[in-house]
């Protein structure tokens, strides 16, 4: 749990959190987690050149090593059991990012977020296009391997490149 304190607040020094959360979970937006079903979700958006730095050192899966775009975000996300405060690994994590504005203008990208090892340390994460000023939407899908059925949590992401 400390491992992944530090890395939050290196990431949260560098100026690369900003979310709020909402949708029937709880949010403490000091600590960007959200508490749901026993889960508790801690994460972060961070600008995929800051991302790439961070990953030094880290497994990472082949398809998130290309070099993303200019407007190019990475959905970093770290799983906890309630109870047990226990690290979640193993399970199957998948994010449905919706821009801001209106229908002509948003478009939805649904992507699996890949298992990263980082000091340890399993996150999840994966790169999105955030290329519009505005609050986008985001939806985890997260699976444990101990259950069939999804849990479902909603976030929002206030974006100001």
């Amino acid at each position: 749990m400390l491992k992944l304190i530090k890395l939050l607040v290196v990431m949260a020094a560098a100026g690369m959190l900003a979310l709020a959360a909402s949708g029937g979970a709880y949010a403490d937006q000091l600590n960007r987690s959200v508490t749901k079903s026993g889960m508790t979700v801690h994460y972060g958006i961070v600008p995929a050149e800051q991302a790439r730095s961070v990953d030094r050192g880290a497994s990472e899966p082949v398809e998130l090593a290309s070099v993303p775009g200019l407007s190019s975000y990475h959905l970093v996300v770290a799983l906890f059991d309630k109870a047990t405060g226990e690290r979640i690994s193993n399970a199957a994590v998948s994010a449905t990012v919706t821009g801001p504005g209106p229908k002509s203008r948003s478009r939805t990208q649904v992507k699996p977020l890949q298992e990263v090892i980082v000091n340890d340390m399993v996150t999840y994460g994966n790169y999105f296009d955030m290329s519009w000023r505005g609050r986008y939407r985001i939806d985890l899908s997260i699976t444990r391997k101990d259950s069939a059925k999804p849990t479902n949590v909603r976030l929002t992401y206030d974006h100001h490149p």
